[in-house]
């Protein structure tokens, strides 16, 4: 990791920078999302994507920035809910429809979602996660008895 990217995660692991990924980079990235066809977010070079989902309640499409990490062909999202002891509702939405559209560049495109259950490959994941954000070990701190799930998305079969 060099200087700039160390930089980035130290100041997200702060209290400004925690407000800062919470309260600012979800309304800036959207639009610089689109207008970059998902290459380029206020994070970067962390890799941000706009993940669309279908409501779990409501049916109705969900479209919001994301963290996520790359594995081969697949991409992982971490659902930590920035340490929160509740699942986010992105996460709700995928465990009902998993089918789901991503703008993320050259990755762009229809996915399927599923959760990593097999322990070996969740701590395979995991470490991947923590390599990218050390601060994903703070969120499992704070996320009390709950486990963060980690969710592979896959391009669906032709």
């Amino acid at each position: 990791m060099g200087l700039y990217e160390r930089t980035l995660e130290k100041f997200a692991r702060m209290p400004v920078g925690d407000w800062y990924m919470k309260q600012i980079a979800p309304r800036l990235d959207p639009p610089l999302l689109r207008l970059t066809g998902g290459r380029v977010s206020s994070v970067y070079p962390v890799p941000v994507m706009m993940l669309t989902t279908t409501g779990a309640k409501t049916g109705q499409p969900r479209t919001l920035p994301l963290l996520y990490l790359t594995d081969g062909d697949d991409l992982i999202l971490i659902a930590s809910n920035y340490g929160r002891t509740t699942h986010p509702a992105w996460y709700r939405n995928l465990v009902a429809n998993p089918k789901v559209e991503v703008l993320a560049g050259s990755r762009s495109g229809s996915y399927m979602a599923t959760e990593i259950t097999d322990p070996a490959e969740r701590d395979r994941a995991w470490d991947l996660a923590l390599d990218m954000y050390a601060g994903y070990g703070d969120y499992e701190g704070r996320a009390g008895d709950r486990t963060i799930p980690l969710v592979r998305l896959s391009r669906p079969a032709d």
